[in-house]
């Protein structure tokens, strides 16, 4: 336990001397693409509504937890021509907040979004978003036990504006997007350290199993920073007639993913993330935990005439 101690501290301690520097990991990514990517808000005809926890590295006494909610929706055009969805321009509106926390460290945020979607032809739409929010950081020594006898550890309540954009493509059978977060280099509070900019790139491919019914689903997801080194997931999914799913997903040099879920009368829709860690921590960690649960309200049937193949 002592030296499980040691090694979650030393990881704490230098991710909070490069303060926020580092968005949360995620594994199901392809499943709430809104959280890296703004403009994915009020790609469907309904308000999604998502709610997540993310508990890693167990095994530790004070392993990362992540608690996440969001949701968005497009907005009708009052006047406009009435079309199907997806063969017209439209506005959306949302925001997500999420907590992070490790041990003694804790990071609150909350963002409004933006987004517009527009027809590029009649089987391709692209779309533009902003998040606007704040990140509130705080680090509370009390309690902590350092292997330096006597250590000054002061408490930090730091609070500071932040902002990502992206922009998303999409049709029936394919998606991309790219967005850049912590666009604000402001400093935090009254630390000398900023937030840096970190970069996502996202796509994917829908090939259809006609003889079941069903799809397989290929994607990449790779994220990097000017102070961090690039990471990707690669997954592969299998989506059996809008009902069930299953996937799996390797992250470079960190874990292997597995990933499975199912949908509610297009409603409800679960997805739970089993990752098994590769690096050296998996001598002191049971591996990581993820579920998602989103709900759709008022879903229409004319959805399903213009699905992206994100949607699940």
């Amino acid at each position: 336990m002592q030296s499980k101690a040691i090694i979650l501290l030393s990881i704490m301690l230098s991710g909070f001397n490069v303060f926020g520097q580092q968005p949360p990991q995620y594994s199901q990514f392809v499943f709430n693409n809104f959280l890296i990517n703004p403009a994915v808000g009020g790609s469907g005809d309904y308000i999604d509504f998502k709610l997540g926890y993310r508990t890693q590295w167990i095994g530790f006494g004070a392993a990362p937890k992540t608690y996440l909610f969001s949701i968005h929706s497009p907005l009708k055009n009052k006047g406009a021509e009435p079309r199907q969805f997806g063969e017209r321009n439209h506005h959306a509106i949302g925001g997500y907040a999420l907590k992070d926390e490790t041990g003694p460290i804790s990071n609150i945020s909350g963002y409004l979004s933006y987004s517009y979607h527009v027809r590029l032809s009649y089987h391709l739409r692209a779309s533009l978003g902003l998040f606007g929010g704040v990140k509130q950081y705080q680090f509370n020594p009390a309690g902590l036990t350092t292997g330096v006898p006597d250590a000054d550890l002061v408490s930090i309540n730091a609070i500071a504006p932040d902002a990502a954009a992206g922009v998303w493509v999409y049709s029936k059978k394919y998606f991309a997007g790219f967005s850049a977060h912590q666009l604000i280099p402001l400093p935090i509070g009254g630390t000398p350290n900023t937030l840096k900019m970190h970069y996502f790139l996202t796509g994917g491919y829908k090939i259809p199993v006609k003889k079941l019914d069903s799809e397989i689903i290929p994607s990449a997801h790779i994220k990097f920073g000017l102070l961090t080194p690039v990471t990707f997931d690669l997954n592969i999914k299998f989506n059996y007639q809008d009902i069930l799913w299953a996937g799996l997903s390797y992250r470079k040099v960190d874990a292997i993913i597995g990933i499975a879920g199912f949908n509610i009368s297009n409603y409800i829709q679960v997805g739970y993330a089993y990752d098994f860690t590769l690096s050296k921590l998996r001598k002191y960690s049971s591996n990581t935990h993820e579920i998602i649960i989103s709900a759709r309200f008022k879903p229409k049937k004319r959805v399903q005439d213009f699905k992206c193949p994100d949607w699940g």
